[in-house]
């Protein structure tokens, strides 16, 4: 969780005969109730460990007023990595459904390994109503060659995932996206388009506003993950995630041994790590 000064300073008076002695700066407290450790940094957010922290986490948001919503989160991943796809995830989740994501200790994607995601992302998405929206590494090298700049492919592909998630909703909730672009920026991207959801609230490091979000970032990135797999297979070789160094001299294999053609379907040929080697 993220907590105002004000809601820290009442967590600390609830946990004050279970505080333990800490000296890093950067924590405010550190408390150990039940079997739940409670761990309260200076930048407002609140970490709880424990095989069962449900009771505890009742517990603090009764305390600090906490109510749960139904909200609808979009999130997008695959964005900094050379190869593989980018996946747009919108997400909605009932007051119900925050209750199991939070059993399944849910929260953003890019803090989890790739082995958590890929246990409980598949669970998340049997449970949860979600549109998924795979633009693979082609298509994205047409747009780019289009003159389309990476945000305004990300505006598109979340507003075409927004309306078909709300179309699936009953109840009108909020809609909260992971902020990428100021939001006069993300319209402007998208006044060609025929229909667009307006009524959205954007926010940094959305994940911690709402678990709709960080639902939607975990289905997406096991939907990449999934990508990036069967283009490693079709390769014979383990494509590396990200922008690294690895990741240049595996596009001078690739465009070696395949050609151009292969490079293009599995590489996003914007990035520098493919335009420094001058390849055509």
């Amino acid at each position: 969780m993220t907590l105002s000064s004000q809601q820290m300073d009442t967590l600390k008076e609830l946990y004050k005969n279970n505080l333990l002695k800490v000296t890093q700066p950067y924590i405010y407290f550190v408390a150990q109730h039940n079997d739940t450790r409670i761990s309260a940094f200076t930048s407002g957010k609140v970490l709880l460990q424990g095989d069962e922290i449900n009771s505890e986490l009742v517990t603090i948001k009764s305390l600090l007023k906490i109510t749960d919503y139904a909200a609808i989160g979009s999130d997008e991943v695959g964005t900094g990595d050379v190869f593989g796809p980018i996946v747009v995830c919108t997400a909605y989740t009932s007051v119900e459904d925050l209750a199991y994501l939070e059993s399944l200790n849910v929260r953003d994607s890019k803090s989890m390994t790739n082995k958590e995601i890929i246990k409980i992302a598949p669970l998340i998405a049997k449970r949860i109503t979600h549109s998924l929206v795979i633009l693979s590494p082609d298509k994205f090298n047409e747009k780019t060659n289009q003159g389309f700049n990476l945000n305004k492919i990300k505006a598109l592909l979340h507003n075409h995932m927004i309306i078909k998630t709300t179309s699936k909703v009953v109840e009108s909730v909020p809609v909260i996206l992971d902020q990428f672009c100021l939001p006069s920026h993300y319209f402007n991207y998208l006044k060609d388009e025929k229909l667009i959801y307006r009524d959205i609230e954007f926010h940094t490091k959305a994940e911690s506003v709402h678990l709709s979000v960080a639902a939607a970032s975990i289905i997406a990135r096991y939907a990449f993950l999934v990508k990036m797999h069967e283009l490693s297979k079709k390769l014979g070789m383990s494509l590396k995630l990200g922008a690294g160094k690895e990741v240049d001299e595996q596009i001078k294999e690739i465009y070696d041994t395949h050609g151009i053609q292969v490079l293009n379907e599995v590489a996003k040929m914007n990035f520098k790590n493919v335009t420094k080697q001058n390849l055509v």
